[in-house]
C-alpha cells in the first residue's frame, strides 16, 4: 500500500514539474528539498535549476551532500550567496529571523530569472512556526508538496521507494542560526564554531543527532535522549572539556551543559503559526 502511494505521489510530482518548467528549486541539503530536486531533475532535466545558498548558516555536511548528488546525478546546480548574514534585521536574531533569511534567498533567486521558485515545504510544516512562509507567500513561491498534500512521512516513504538510502532516514538539519538563542546577534564566526563542535561531537559519539546551542546564560550540547542517558558524569565532563578547547574566550565564559535534544529550544518568543 505504501509502495503504491509512493509511486502515485512520484507521478504527481513529476507531472507537476513538467507543467511548471523551467523552475528554480531552493535546496538546503535536507531530505525535503533534496528529494524534490532529485524528482525535478528526473522529470525535466536541465529545466530544473537547483539552487543552493552557500550561507555560513548552512551545516557543512549539507553542502557536501548537495555537491555529491549534483555530481552523481548531473544536476543543473548553481551555488549562490544570499548574503543574509549582512542583513541587520537578520543579524539581530529576532523572533522572525527566518523571514529575513528567506526574503534574502528568494530575492536572489528571483534575480536569476529561471522560472518560478520552488521549495520543499511539506504539509506538516504549515502547523509549525515558520515565518519564512510569509516571505514565500510574498515572493509567490511554489510548494508542490503542500499542493499535493505530501507530508514528512510521505517524503521518507518516497525516498525509500527510490532507494535513496542516504536520504530516507536523514535527521532534521535546520540552519545553524537556529542554535543561537533569540536576541543574541548572529555572528558568522560563531556559526562556524557551532558547525565545528557538532561535527566533532558526532564523530566522537558516533551519533547523528547533535545540537550545540548558544544561550544568554549558558551553552548546551543536546544529544539523542537515549544516548545522553548512557553517558556517565565523567564522560560528559570529558566531552565538555574537549569542546571548550575550540571555543572563543567569550563562549568559554558560559557553562556548558550536556542534555537531551529539544527541538527549537533556542527559540524565545511568541509563536504565531498563522502565516
Amino acid at each position: 500500500m505504501k509502495t503504491d502511494q509512493a509511486r502515485q505521489q512520484i507521478t504527481q510530482l513529476t507531472e507537476w514539474f513538467i507543467s511548471h518548467q523551467p523552475c528554480t528549486i531552493a535546496t538546503s541539503g535536507g531530505i525535503d528539498s533534496m528529494l524534490l530536486a532529485f524528482i525535478a531533475h528526473q522529470a525535466i532535466g536541465e529545466q530544473a535549476r537547483i539552487i543552493h545558498s552557500t550561507s555560513a548558516a548552512v551545516p557543512s555536511t549539507d553542502a557536501q551532500r548537495i555537491t555529491h548528488y549534483a555530481n552523481r546525478y548531473h544536476w543543473n546546480l548553481t551555488l549562490i550567496t544570499s548574503d543574509e548574514i549582512n542583513n541587520p534585521d537578520y543579524k539581530n536574531n529576532p523572533v522572525n529571523r527566518c523571514y529575513y533569511c528567506k526574503s534574502c534567498l528568494f530575492t536572489r533567486m528571483t534575480a536569476l530569472q529561471s522560472g518560478p521558485i520552488v521549495t520543499g515545504t511539506n504539509l506538516d510544516d504549515l502547523g509549525d512556526y515558520r515565518p519564512g512562509l510569509i516571505a514565500a507567500r510574498e515572493n509567490n513561491v511554489y510548494q508542490p508538496y503542500v499542493e499535493l498534500s505530501i507530508t514528512k512521512q510521505h517524503i521518507r516513504q518516497i525516498a525509500d521507494h527510490l532507494s535513496l538510502d542516504d536520504l530516507k532516514d536523514l535527521p532534521a538539519s535546520p540552519c545553524l542560526a537556529s542554535r543561537i538563542e533569540t536576541g543574541i546577534a548572529i555572528d558568522q564566526h560563531e556559526l562556524s564554531l557551532v558547525d565545528r563542535v557538532e561535527n566533532m561531537v558526532k564523530a566522537t559519539l558516533q551519533t547523528d543527532i547533535v545540537r550545540f546551542r548558544i544561550g544568554h546564560t549558558h551553552n548546551e550540547v543536546q544529544l539523542n535522549p537515549q544516548l545522553c542517558q548512557t553517558l556517565t558524569d565523567q564522560q560528559k565532563e570529558a566531552l565538555v572539556a574537549r569542546i571548550s578547547t575550540v571555543l572563543t574566550a567569550k563562549l568559554s565564559e558560559r557553562p556548558i551543559r550536556v542534555t537531551d535534544y529539544r527541538q527549537g529550544s533556542a527559540f524565545i518568543g511568541i509563536k504565531n503559526i498563522k502565516v
